[in-house]
């Protein structure tokens, strides 16, 4: 988006977020959210809870950043009737609405995803009279208050959804939902230019991920390599990302004698990491629970690489069957290893996959993202966002 016109009032806009410096998807969006709104011209801050590891990645936003409280509300039960007060909850509350006052936003943009944070992200714009606009991801986040963390919600200005299938599951939990406009997430389309030379000297699988088995199934796919490598002494499989798995993970690649075919590459830089998925041969990242969207197929996909994936959640919404990437339904082995030996034994029709999955992508932007965003953020009681106009590149 063009910076705001000379004489347009630009707008002041505060994002929450959970862990904003820590790796994962959720924070992928908002960082790139934050950074297309800030460079089109609105003040931009954002308000966080701590990173949730030790490591941090680097933010492509550099505006205002503040780490804070977002308290959580606990479920109220028979033998926690004390619950019905909860202290503690209401004088967070009180601290998240001091803070967000003393920013003095025109909206709260929120994108938490622990559901039980949100009725106290609800209480403090109530509070503080700021309309807020929340943002669904996935179902990963029930937590404690389950759907009761929810109704909540209908005190929102507006929701949005990163996908139809997120819409289509908070539309049965949480009737405004059902309204909710889909806000697919984006790519930088320049990523792949940027890429740094080949570091890795043989072929290979790619895989990247938050290495947590509870939601990504990163073991079925080094099981599926095994049952592979015999068959394809030249192929390698590089896994990047770090997590709470990675040495479980690290151990299984050590007993299936294959730890120097499998590679962990960690957390890499942002030119390295469009180097792992432009020169890889197929990108895989199977998932156990339902991906809200799934950004890392987008970035494989831009680099025209063909992808593997799993049929749930909004993976189906950008991996296009047999076109872009393959769909797997139950992530076992022998399903992702066939998934894998499909595209191994075919390198045309990996590139037909890979040239179309390039063209597919160039209608997820950043900047599209932004631009809708700021629709949304217009729809609110006294809020005049700027007419979105075409971003520039920072």
């Amino acid at each position: 988006m063009k910076p705001c016109p000379r004489g347009a009032a630009s707008v002041r806009i505060l994002v929450l977020s959970e862990a904003f410096r820590s790796l994962g998807g959720v924070q992928e969006v908002v960082d790139n959210l934050a950074a297309e709104l800030e460079s089109a011209g609105h003040q931009v801050a954002v308000f966080s809870t701590p990173p949730v590891d030790g490591r941090q990645r680097v933010t492509r936003f550099f505006g205002e950043y503040r780490e804070i409280e977002i308290p959580s509300r606990r479920p109220v039960t028979l033998r926690h009737l004390e619950r019905l007060w909860q202290p503690g909850l209401s004088a967070g509350i009180k601290r998240l609405g001091a803070a967000i006052s003393a920013w003095q936003p025109q909206i709260v943009s929120s994108h938490c995803w622990a559901w039980d944070r949100f009725p106290a992200v609800v209480a403090a714009c109530r509070d503080t009279g700021v309309p807020l606009v929340h943002s669904l991801y996935d179902s990963w986040g029930a937590g404690r208050m389950g759907t009761d963390a929810l109704r909540c919600l209908e005190g929102a200005a507006a929701l949005t959804a990163l996908s139809a299938a997120t819409r289509d599951f908070f539309a049965q939990l949480l009737p405004s939902a059902r309204t909710a406009p889909v806000i697919t997430g984006g790519v930088d389309p320049d990523g792949p230019r940027h890429a740094a030379p080949p570091a890795h000297p043989r072929p290979y699988i790619f895989c990247a991920a938050r290495l947590d088995l509870r939601h990504k199934a990163i073991d079925a796919l080094i099981e599926a390599f095994a049952t592979l490598a015999a068959e394809y002494p030249d192929v390698d499989l590089l896994i990047g990302g770090d997590g709470p798995d990675r040495s479980m993970l690290e151990s299984m690649a050590v007993s299936a004698g294959l730890d120097d075919r499998i590679k962990f590459a960690g957390i890499a830089a942002r030119p390295e990491l469009w180097s792992l998925y432009r020169h890889a041969l197929l990108f895989a990242m199977p998932s156990r629970m339902p991906e809200g969207l799934g950004l890392v197929f987008l970035e494989a996909m831009a680099c025209a690489t063909p992808v593997i994936g799993t049929r749930s959640g909004g993976t189906p919404e950008i991996v296009d069957h047999d076109r872009t990437g393959l769909l797997v339904d139950n992530n076992t082995p022998a399903e992702l290893a066939s998934a894998i030996r499909k595209l191994l034994d075919d390198p045309q029709k990996r590139h037909r996959m890979g040239e179309h999955a390039r063209e597919a992508v160039a209608r997820y932007s950043w900047r599209q993202f932004a631009r809708r965003y700021l629709e949304v953020y217009s729809s609110c009681p006294g809020v005049n966002a700027v007419e979105p106009q075409p971003a520039t590149r920072r």
